[in-house]
This record gives C-alpha cells, structure tokens and sequence, in this order.
C-alpha cells in the first residue's frame, strides 16, 4: 500500500516576502526609538523575525537607574508591545525580554586577590597567566596599564 504523498514537501521552507521584512524591521526600528525617547531608558534595541504564524519580538532595554526598571517593564508590556501586535495585525509568538540597569562594570579579581589590586589588572594583559606570577609582577610586568572605563 503506497501512502499518499504531503500536500507540502517536508524539505520545504517558509517563503519570506520583503514587503514582510520590511514591515517587521520599520516595526521594530519604531519600537527602539520609542524606547530611547523616554527618560527612565537609557538604551534599547529591538529586532523581529519569523513567519506571521510564528513571530518573535527580541527587545533588549536598559534603564538609568534601579528605581526605573519596573516602569520600563511595564511600559514594555502594556504599551509598545501591543502597539507593536497591532501594527502588524499578529501577535507575538514568543517574546524575548531583556530588562537591565545601566552602570559602570567592575574588572574581576583573580581568586585571592582583592578588587583593582596588581594581581586583578594584569588578568586582562596576560589571561593564562599564573595568578600568583600576576599579582608579584605588578602592574608593570606586562608593559603599559590598560585604562578601564
């Protein structure tokens, strides 16, 4: 008994029209300059990919300050992202949400040795270097220091 065959090859994929795409990424353009307007962010960006049946919205936002962050969240959820669906005619399939605060990064400390120390510094020159080896060389053991922002 001979099966029927698929009405769609299964090695078929989805057809991606550029009136679509192009849609999707004047969306998603919006949707980040909407976000770096509002005072309590300090950055975002947003991208939007897949099929109308199954969209994905990636939104990354950092706000300026600790004290912002839920009503960034909730000007996300409640405000762009429905206007988002709405512009498109679809919802979201999945939603990647990324939400952080902005600041200043700290270098790491090797194990032993306490934050800004020779030994931390000298990681970033020499990385396989023996911590030990790093930290009694000081910083000029490996040429100039590097500057941290």
């Amino acid at each position: 008994m001979m099966k029927d065959p698929l009405a769609v090859p299964a090695d078929a994929r989805p057809v991606h029209h550029p009136a679509w795409d192009n849609r999707t990424r004047q969306v998603a353009d919006l949707a980040t300059r909407q976000c770096r307007q509002k005072d309590a962010i300090h950055s975002a960006a947003c991208s939007i990919s897949g099929s109308p049946g199954e969209l994905i919205v990636n939104l990354a936002c950092t706000a300026t300050a600790e004290a912002q962050v839920p009503m960034m969240m909730l000007y996300v959820n409640d405000t762009l992202l429905p206007q988002m669906e709405k512009s498109l005619g679809v919802q979201f399939e999945t939603r990647n949400l990324q939400f952080s605060v902005a600041g200043k990064e700290t270098p790491a400390a090797l194990p032993g040795q306490p934050d800004g120390s020779p030994g931390a510094m000298n990681w970033l020159k020499q990385p396989s270097a023996d911590p030990a080896a790093a930290a009694d060389a000081g910083p000029q053991g490996a040429g100039t220091d590097l500057a941290l922002i």
